[in-house]
């Protein structure tokens, strides 16, 4: 595509006073996207770039298809279309498939339950939580130390590293956790389901030092700044 514009662009010749096809602009367009989806990495993962570069593939099949696939015979026809397509039909009818039941993003029992436990606590106050883009207290407008990595990285903040760092050894229930977590500004401590999930080994010094603010099905909540109440028991992992 971008050859044969270059070839209609010297076939009508230079100037401020000749018009140039039209094409033109939508191929420079598609090309620049392109370029720049082959070249920068806009996300922690590669094949998060494609959000970019389909624009390139839409922007240029319009004129694809009326300059130059239409003008060739049938059978030349239909099988780059399917060239063009058919991986792109496979892809989505196994999503379909696999997705039958729908993709999950939250609980709504589950998010709903949180945000009653939290309703007195200060908004102002930091959630040790796993970072991750739907834990229930975010969807409950709450703060927590670390947002999800993947989205950190996209908006620039290059030094998420090592309060990730802090926050894994945090934890984990690091010797040093309660300096940690002073340092990551944490008030409460949140134990749920991901946490169970991606600390399972964790030590969780926190519940036989830490008041037990809140607590449920979902999981539990310390308060670090209240000592634990003497008939205090550990609150039940989650499921």
């Amino acid at each position: 595509m971008i050859a044969w514009t270059a070839a209609r662009v010297v076939k009508h010749g230079f100037g401020w006073e000749k018009k140039l096809p039209q094409e033109i602009a939508f191929v420079f367009a598609g090309s620049a996207i392109f370029i720049f989806f082959a070249f920068i990495k806009t996300a922690p993962w590669i094949w998060d770039n494609l959000k970019i570069g389909i624009w390139a593939y839409f922007i240029v099949l319009p004129f694809l298809w009326r300059q130059l696939i239409t003008q060739w015979e049938l059978p030349i026809r239909a099988a780059v279309c399917l060239a063009f397509f058919a991986s792109g039909f496979v892809s989505l009818f196994g999503g379909l498939a696999a997705g039958k039941g729908g993709f999950g993003f939250a609980q709504r029992g589950e998010v709903d339950a949180i945000g009653f436990a939290v309703r007195e606590m200060p908004l102002e106050a930091r959630f040790a939580a796993f970072p991750t883009y739907n834990h229930p207290l975010l969807l409950n407008g709450r703060k927590v130390v670390m947002g999800y990595p993947g989205h950190l990285w996209t908006q620039g903040f290059d030094d998420y590293g090592k309060t990730n760092d802090m926050f894994a050894k945090l934890m984990q229930g690091a010797p040093n956790w309660r300096d940690l977590a002073q340092t990551l500004h944490v008030h409460y401590m949140f134990w749920g389901r991901e946490e169970k999930t991606n600390y399972g080994a964790s030590s969780r010094p926190w519940e036989k030092t830490a008041a037990l603010a809140a607590s449920g099905t979902w999981g539990a909540i310390y308060d670090l700044e209240r000592p634990p109440s003497p008939l205090q028991t550990p609150a039940p992992t989650p499921q």
